[in-house]
């Protein structure tokens, strides 16, 4: 059997490690060129612009909170009815 020095070994060490950190460079660099890939592939999807167009078909009248003009909702209620009510009492 032939005795290896201490330098052969260090060096065949070094290479299965220079092996391996280009096996994970590689990993990374295909991990990176696929994440861009897929960002321009997300950004020159297709974007739905919609325009919403709203029409008064009641010549119009306008519907008001509570019925008069100065209705306003909090929390569900009404409280411009309720200072109204409360007056008239």
């Amino acid at each position: 059997m032939e005795q290896e020095t201490l330098a052969t070994e260090i060096f065949k060490e070094l290479k299965l490690s220079a092996k391996r950190w280009f096996i994970a460079f590689l990993v990374m660099l295909f991990l990176e060129l696929a994440t861009i890939a897929g960002f321009l592939w997300y950004i020159s999807l297709p974007v739905d612009e919609s325009a919403v167009t709203v029409s008064n078909e009641d010549d119009g009248s306008t519907n008001y909170i509570g019925g008069n003009m100065s209705g306003g909702v909090f929390n569900g209620q009404n409280h411009s009815n309720k200072e109204t009510e409360s007056s008239e009492k």
